[in-house]
């Protein structure tokens, strides 16, 4: 057992990275050309590649080595040739602008010299044109004149729960106290980078949220952290607002978007690219929502004047869409006025194009999917999309290439391979970067025309040593759901030391969060659409046959299929798993189903929970970490837009807590001390509430732990595996075995 926990870690980040060569292509387009540049990992060492798309031809963007030893003088430390740790870079005359772990500087390639540009900020946004850095201070946003460095305060009315440019308390608040720092401004330049538009964010009237730091680094006295969070059913007059401004650095002119404030249910517009720039500078665009997402609008905003002006108004009886995938919007405002939007103003999702005039014409229809928007031809009039399930006997899922006039007419294929393709465009959109993948095939990345012909192939992965680690693809399955009409897929993954003579516990890993699917669809590290669950191969090396199914109430699928997570209390997914996993079962006898636990984190976790309490005959284990159990002290942009406002929705219950007294199997609650997202009341409600039912459930409370378990995540995570072992599985875990904590890359 102690050699299957030394393998499992393995597959947990980063080590998971070092297993696949080559496994994705994330281009970076150099602003206002056909060029980018990537950086390509083989054996754990970094290559940096420069692309002329408009030439079709790829070359390194430096020598290596010569690099390397040039920037002995300028960075800290060794500089090992194969992490040089660059994250900008940008030709100009007879070689490069970049910026190598934190430095900026400029490289001569005839003769390697390096000059020092000085240190790149990271709690600063820089403009286009590098001519200036915001930063916040005392909640306020200054402006840096990186010419001069002199420093000029641009707003002075900012305070504690009025601020500018930052993001609701709740996204943040546990971070910045601990690593006391700020932040950069949450902005969006101009494309000449003259002006920037960012927002004044009202959260006075949004109550209090408190969270109790018990073990600070330095010791003392427990450390009170208290911040503004709004939970599902508040009133409309305590929750936060944003109002957009428009600011001018050189002058320290300020333009208000007219109009009331607007309702932030979540986190800023800006935040999800929900704000950008017309083209010439005058204006710029908003997406907006009320509270539950119910009703959304696209509004065009003057510069100048601040006057707005609404272009485009939907409203929904559950939550309005931007995109099927969270998060994303597939909104274009073209240069003619006209605006290109998706809506799933039926069972579908597809694109519209509003004309100046008021008229609505429909670009796509069907019994299928219009996914993501790649880019816009404006010259050509020719969209190219991303589409799923328009071929016929195609997995609804997976995504192909498309393209569509702006004027109507038939849709063309552009590739039909069975693959799912992420595509990554240039500014213009005459070019794009093309990742395809599937759960069981290793990424290949290609640039494109904006035709979608093949101009260049780029990278295959290879995932040599993921397999040679004992990794197998999982098997993709299709079942009926418990309504025994509505196909629901699933994946279905072996243990690593596998024989078919065996029986081998199951353990279902579940995100029942209505914002994504949970199946596996691309190749790991291969990117792509937002999937919910990745740890099936980690409990595949422990042993344990993993199922994944995506049962009613997920993402990606018809409106009907994702309205139905707002059905029984948002339960109705239990059953679902239940008899999917009945049904895989009969089909592959070592699925042994006396040994079925289940496990989930966040919103998986409250899944996880529900599952036991409502299916006691299925679902013996069940681990939840850091869950919402009671979306009554949770925050609104979760519960409401997924599950309804407190008026349609019964939080209590869909509470876990309304369930208590059914609790028969093992059940292990985990959850870090200083989660601000998801916050420990929730379990501790769920604990009194077990107690008072006179229920057996084992609890581990982190400390100092958050919603993504960056402390001391180690011990948490060998916690689960040791759980299952020793209740799911019937074996004993190693003891004193010890799992490194695993670093999490933090937001800037």
């Amino acid at each position: 057992m102690a050699t299957r926990y030394a393998n499992a870690e393995r597959f947990l980040r980063p080590t998971l990275r070092s297993l696949v060569d080559s496994p994705r292509v994330q281009p970076n387009w150099i602003k206002d050309t056909e060029t980018f540049w990537y950086e390509n990992v083989v054996d754990d060492r970094s290559q940096y590649v420069l692309v002329d798309a408009a030439g079709g031809t790829k070359a390194p963007a430096f020598d290596h080595e010569r690099l390397a030893e040039a920037l002995k003088g300028v960075l800290d430390g060794e500089v090992d040739a194969g992490a040089l740790g660059i994250s900008a870079l940008e030709p100009i005359d007879g070689g490069l602008r970049l910026t190598a772990k934190g430095k900026r500087v400029e490289v001569d390639l005839d003769t390697y010299t390096v000059t020092a540009l000085g240190d790149d900020n990271p709690f600063e946004s820089v403009s286009p044109d590098r001519r200036w850095a915001l930063f916040t201070q005392d909640h306020n946003v200054f402006v840096r004149n990186l010419a001069t460095d002199e420093v000029r305060q641009l707003t002075t009315d900012g305070t504690e729960g009025c601020t500018y440019g930052s993001l609701p308390d709740f996204a943040t608040a546990q971070m910045q106290q601990k690593l006391g720092m700020t932040l950069p401004p949450v902005v969006v330049w101009s494309p000449d980078g003259s002006r920037f538009v960012t927002h004044r964010l009202d959260q006075r009237q949004v109550e209090l949220m408190h969270l109790v730091r018990s073990a600070p680094e330095g010791g003392g006295r427990p450390q009170l952290l208290s911040y503004h969070y709004a939970c599902a059913g508040d009133p409309t007059e305590n929750l936060p607002t944003v109002k957009h401004l428009v600011f001018d650095p050189a002058s320290g002119d300020v333009v208000e978007a007219q109009g009331d404030p607007d309702i932030v249910a979540f986190v800023p517009p800006s935040l999800y690219q929900r704000v950008w720039w017309k083209a010439d500078g005058s204006a710029y665009y908003v997406i907006l929502n009320n509270r539950d997402d119910s009703h959304v609008w696209l509004t065009e905003v003057d510069a100048t004047t601040g006057a707005v002006r609404t272009l485009i108004d939907e409203t929904s009886e559950t939550q309005f869409l931007l995109s099927a995938e969270y998060a994303h919007h597939n909104a274009r405002t073209l240069k003619s006025g006209e605006v290109l939007w998706w809506a799933q103003r039926g069972e579908w999702g597809h694109l519209y194009l509003h004309g100046t005039d008021g008229s609505v014409a429909t670009l796509t229809s069907g019994e299928w999917q219009a996914r993501r928007v790649v880019s816009v031809d404006e010259d050509t009039r020719r969209v190219v999309f991303t589409a799923a399930g328009r071929l016929p006997d195609s997995d609804p899922y997976l995504q192909e290439l498309c393209s569509v006039s702006l004027d109507g007419g038939e849709i063309t294929t552009i590739t039909s391979d069975g693959l799912d393709h992420d595509a990554v465009p240039s500014t213009s959109g005459a070019f794009f970067v093309d990742n395809a993948s599937r759960w069981d095939v290793p990424n290949v990345a290609v640039l494109r025309d904006r035709n979608g012909q093949v101009v260049l192939e780029l990278e295959t992965a290879d995932p040599t040593r993921l397999y040679e680690a004992g990794w197998n693809a999982p098997e993709r399955a299709v079942v009926k759901a418990a309504d025994g009409v509505t196909d629901i897929y699933c994946a279905v993954y072996k243990p690593h030391d596998f024989d078919p003579t065996k029986k081998y516990a199951v353990l279902d890993e579940v995100y029942q969060g209505p914002q994504s699917s949970a199946t596996p669809l691309r190749f790991p590290l291969s990117g792509g659409v937002m999937v919910a669950t990745s740890e099936y191969p980690i409990f595949g090396s422990l042993g344990f046959a993993v199922v994944v199914v995506d049962g009613r109430g997920t993402a990606l699928r018809t409106k009907s299929f994702l309205d139905a997570a707002r059905e029984e209390a948002g339960s109705l997914f239990v059953d679902d798993h239940a008899v999917a996993i009945q049904q895989l079962a009969a089909e592959r006898p070592w699925l042994d189903l006396d040994r079925v636990g289940i496990m989930g984190h966040s919103a998986g976790g409250w899944s996880s929970t529900r599952a036991i309490l409502k299916r006691p005959d299925v679902f013996k284990v069940a681990v939840s970490s850091c869950s919402n159990h009671d979306n009554r002290v949770n925050h609104l942009g979760w519960a409401e837009k997924f599950y309804g406002n407190a008026d349609e929705q019964d939080f209590e219950a869909q509470s876990n807590l309304a369930l208590a007294d059914q609790l028969e199997g093992k059940l292990f609650l985990i959850h870090g001390e200083m989660d601000d997202n998801a916050v420990p009341h929730s379990t501790m409600r769920l604990a009194d509430a077990l107690i008072r039912a006179n229920k057996d459930f084992d609890m581990l409370i982190v400390p100092n732990n958050v919603h993504g378990g960056v402390v001391t995540n180690g011990y948490w995570i060998r916690k689960r595996w040791d759980y299952l072992v020793q209740h799911l599985m019937g074996e004993t875990p190693p003891q004193g075995y010890r799992v490194a904590d695993v670093p999490i890359p933090l937001p800037f």
